[in-house]
Formats: structure tokens, sequence, C-alpha cells
């Protein structure tokens, strides 16, 4: 596929027709699949709109089906339904490509199973677990849930690379910073073994009058010492100066605390009950692919990881087989980027 040609494109129907569909088009060009298929929650979920309110009136609240998380089937009817159609998703993947599955705990553990016999237990990646909520609902029995999973498999680990990502600096991350001079905050690391790497056979030398067990290299030493990166202590120790404005955040563990979900007057906010914040996609999009990949939603809601990708310079495909969803998905990308282009097709 050509970037020049590319037109973005929205699918209406069920992504495994989709998937038939595009196969020959699709194969092994998909940088990233990210879905959030349904739960099993036992739930019909709405899209929420509320008609505009005044002095006298709070305004009345409508709600349209978009897609029924109930399965007569039950459990084995569930896990069939989606066992296809991830099996179906695999090879549009590059070799470098990777598949984020958002789920929680009512199947997270059933999906895994499954992508472990389907991508090979050697690609899991990841769980990533998406704290989505600070109050979580008191429950009779049990603990509430706070949070979401997101299974992370490669097409080809020894292929797969992630970006660093980071987050924002919060106080606690501030505080070693309490050193200061004309540069900025800084804190001081290690530059002699300390701990388990201070074996009683490590090799010593001596540099600028103190003999010790340094981690580096006398040429890397004087380097820094020629950069002013060296602090000598009034003991004579020396450590090297860390500044906080070279440090471009948190690193991002497999835990996610810092995104808070779509809230009601968020301006994200579309009232589809499932939708996932602009800043988780973007997470998940910039920290696996390069501008101009390819990413693709099968089960797209609202169109989140549309915007996302519009935003981070990355191609889309989206496909929903809710009527609804698609309308929300393409008024929102619409009203988001006024000029962009894609194609609609029914599969």
């Amino acid at each position: 596929m050509n970037m020049k040609d590319w037109q973005n494109l929205i699918m209406y129907g069920d992504c495994l027709d989709a998937i038939r569909s595009y196969r020959e088009m699709l194969s092994g060009q998909v940088r990233l699949i990210y879905i959030d298929p349904p739960f099993f929650s036992g739930t019909d979920y709405t899209l929420k709109s509320r008609s505009g309110a005044d002095r006298k009136s709070a305004g009345v609240l409508r709600e349209k089906e978009t897609y029924s998380d109930k399965w007569e089937g039950g459990l084995e009817e569930y896990l069939e339904f989606m066992r296809v159609r991830l099996e179906a998703m695999k090879p549009l993947l590059k070799e470098d490509g990777s598949l984020w599955v958002h789920v929680d705990g009512h199947v997270s553990h059933y999906i895994k199973v499954i992508l472990d016999e389907i991508f090979g237990y050697s690609n899991f990646v990841n769980e990533i677990v998406w704290k989505r909520t600070n109050s979580p609902k008191a429950q009779s029995k049990g603990f509430g849930s706070q949070h979401d999973v997101i299974l992370l498999f490669a097409a080809n680990a020894s292929k797969f690379r992630t970006n660093q990502v980071y987050r924002d600096h919060d106080e606690k991350s501030r505080k070693p910073y309490s050193y200061e001079d004309d540069k900025g905050k800084f804190r001081l690391i290690e530059i002699e073994a300390q701990g388990i790497q201070r074996t009683e056979g490590r090799k010593q030398f001596e540099w600028r009058g103190r003999r010790a067990p340094y981690l580096y290299r006398k040429e890397t030493l004087d380097d820094w010492w020629n950069m002013n990166l060296i602090y000598k202590s009034k003991n004579g120790r020396y450590t090297k100066k860390q500044y906080l404005s070279n440090v471009p955040g948190i690193v991002v563990s497999d835990l996610w605390i810092d995104i808070p979900p779509v809230q009601g007057l968020s301006k994200e906010n579309t009232g589809f009950l499932t939708q996932k914040p602009e800043s988780l996609l973007e997470r998940v999009i910039e920290s696996a692919t390069d501008p101009g990949d390819l990413v693709v939603d099968f089960f797209a809601g609202s169109g989140t990881t549309a915007v996302a990708a519009m935003a981070t310079n990355r191609r889309w495909i989206l496909c929903d087989s809710s009527e609804a969803a698609i309308t929300v998905a393409k008024e929102r990308i619409e009203r988001t980027y006024r000029s962009v282009s894609y194609s609609l097709v029914k599969v």
C-alpha cells in the first residue's frame, strides 16, 4: 500500500466479514491492531444523549442501543466468537506488528489462553493494567473493580520493539532532585559499585585522588568531569549529576495509573458508554508504531482509535457492526479533523 494513494477506511459490518473481504489487501500490512471487544459482561449497551436543558427543565435523557454483550450460548459461544476473529487477525500483522486486546476480569484469562494458542506463548509481551476509575462501586461480594486489562502480543517477539514511553513527573518523582546549580535542579547518581555489585574481587582503580570500584571507564569519567557532570562531596566521594530537565518523565511500566476515563463533561465524551480516552490510544499507538504505519480497530465503537491515529500521523481502518457506532465515529472524526479523507464501505 502506497502512503500517497492511501485513504483511511471505515467498514460497517462484522469484522470477520471485513477481514475476509480485505484479506488480500491487508495481509502482512498492519503494524498494530487494537480491539476493545465485548467483555462477556451480560449487558446491553446504549448511546446516551440529552435534549437541551433550560431554566425550567433539566432535559430528557435518550438512549439508543449500540450492541448487546449477552450470549445465549454462554461463555462457550462468546469464546468461539472471539477465537475465530483473533485467528483471522493474526495474518494481517507485519512481522514487527502487534495485537492489543482490551478486556477486563470477566474473560481476560480465557482470552490470554486463546492468544497463547494462536500467537504462541513466546510472543506474549505484556498484560497491561489500566486504572480506569478512582471510585469503585461498593460490592456486597468481593471488591469493586477499578481496572481493565490490555493483553499485548507480538506477531514475532524477536522483531517487535516498543518506543520508550514516559508519563509526566509528579511530586514524588521530583523529590530526589534536591540539589541545584546554574543549570537547574539535579540528583546524584552512583558511579561506584554498591550493594551486590560491589563483590570482593571487583577491580578498583584510582581516579582524581580516590580509589574505588568505579562502574565506568576512566575515559567516560573524564568526559563527565569536563562536562561539569561530576559532583564531589565534602569527604571526596564522586557521584554524577542527573538534571531534571534532561529526564523526559517517569518511565511507564505495565501499570497505567495516569490516564483517567472519559468523564461526562469531557470534550471527548460522545455518550458511548464504553468509550476509551484518546490519551490511552495515543499511548498504545505511539509505543508500538511509527508515523505512517497502519493501525486497525475491528471493534471501533466511538472511533477513538482513528482520532488517536490521526493525532499521531498514522493511517487507520475502523470496523464495527453497530450502525449507531459507525454514525458516532463518523461524526466525531469529521468534527475533530474537518479535512479528513476516508471511505465508508459496507461488508
